[in-house]
């Protein structure tokens, strides 16, 4: 169950953060991220197949607060602000400077209750962004 869970994780984070295909060294940095926030935020079966089918409705907090996490280890957002320095150099490479910088300003100001609305809002914005850019 665990193993199904964790794949699921990092089969949508990789489609979240990546266009192209990955590294073997950044498949192994997100599949650790992924395992590490999967047990801390203590993500069900159910909650991993929502989130890696985009489904954004009746986020449970488990939901809410993986996306926070995931944000937090690969440096993306720090105290609920996402660091934009980081985003770029990150991203910039697979998307491309004008795309990310577009997705970026949409999305950076999100801002939610607590670091677990703050990271799914920015997640979920994240997607919708990159769906109007078509990717």
């Amino acid at each position: 169950m665990k193993v199904y869970i964790t794949l699921a994780v990092v089969c949508l984070i990789a489609s979240a953060v990546a266009h192209h295909e990955l590294s073997e060294e950044e498949k192994a940095k997100i599949k650790v991220h992924f395992q590490e926030c999967v047990k801390q935020e203590n993500v069900s079966e159910e909650e991993a197949t929502k989130l890696r089918n985009k489904d954004f409705a009746n986020a449970t907090p488990g939901m809410k607060c993986f996306g926070a996490c995931f944000f937090e280890k690969v440096g993306i957002l720090k105290d609920n602000v996402v660091q934009e320095d980081v985003v770029l150099a990150k991203l910039v490479p697979h998307y491309g400077e004008e795309n990310v910088k577009k997705v970026m300003e949409k999305c950076k100001n999100e801002k939610g209750a607590d670091r677990c609305e703050t990271g799914f809002k920015i997640y979920e914005c994240v997607e919708k962004a990159k769906a109007e850019l078509g990717h």
